[in-house]
């Protein structure tokens, strides 16, 4: 097979980004010279790959099936192919990305990568009914990685990542205070306010967008003290499953005993 011909030269190659390791593309990037129109990142295969793979887009099955034509690059090889990719080369494992035909712009798309494969291996990983402390639990109907920072209890996974903090009622205060005391610093933004009573648990919760990621910030406040919960999420149409697993969490003695009413 004839030696590639690439569109830019070794010597030509500037440095756009910083120490982004390696990345697959496509010879029609590479050397028919078309901009990117489709990428996405997946979990890396070694040490210095990010697992990014950046195709133009009109990539046949067949096409992609032969490994002559695509190769092994820096990302910042590919940057100089297309600049338009730099400010996505930070996006976590799991995005994907194509061009607006339209507009010219990157935009999100399902990734092709099966979220529970970008899980942090490093991490425990969670499901079903957890237990965040001695007293608290939760049921996620997804896996999550689990850990400790700062005193907060994280739970996350690609798209979502939940902030957990508890706190014990230390000066014997009533529910209904210290939920009011709670609601004094609440945004003026908030929306899509909710608050549920029942069995002694007080639910209290509301949405914001900032600077374009969803978030949902609730108290769950019992007698022997509360929790405060900080939900983070990409994509808007999640907020149902993030209200469910808000609404899942409660004191592990007093759903162990329900059943026994």
């Amino acid at each position: 097979m004839p030696e590639k011909q690439y569109r830019i030269a070794a010597k030509d190659i500037q440095q756009l980004v910083e120490n982004k390791g390696g990345c697959i593309a496509t010879d029609m990037i590479t050397v028919d010279g078309l901009p990117v129109g489709y990428m996405y990142r997946e979990p890396p295969c070694n040490d210095v790959d990010t697992g990014w793979r950046f195709m133009a887009g009109d990539e046949s099955e067949e096409y992609m099936d032969c490994a002559d034509h695509h190769s092994v690059y820096t990302v910042n090889t590919i940057a100089n192919y297309d600049r338009d990719i730099v400010p996505f080369v930070d996006a976590p494992i799991g995005s994907a990305f194509a061009r607006n035909p339209d507009t010219g712009e990157f935009e999100p798309v399902e990734s092709p990568v099966d979220p529970d494969d970008c899980l942090h291996p490093d991490f425990p990983v969670v499901t079903g009914r957890h237990r965040l402390d001695p007293t608290w639990f939760v049921s996620l109907p997804l896996k999550f990685n689990h850990r400790i920072e700062n005193g907060s209890i994280i739970l996350w996974r690609p798209g979502m990542t939940l902030y957990v903090d508890v706190w014990n009622n230390d000066h014997d205060e009533s529910i209904d205070l210290r939920l009011a005391e709670l609601k004094l610093d609440i945004s003026p933004d908030a929306f899509e306010i909710l608050e549920e009573k029942s069995r002694g648990i007080q639910r209290f919760s509301y949405r914001l967008v900032e600077d374009g990621v969803h978030a949902l910030y609730g108290f769950i406040v019992v007698k022997s003290g509360q929790l405060q919960v900080a939900v983070y999420f990409d994509d808007p149409s999640d907020v149902e499953l993030v209200r469910s697993i808000f609404a899942s969490i409660g004191e592990g003695k007093r759903q162990l005993e329900e059943p026994r009413n």
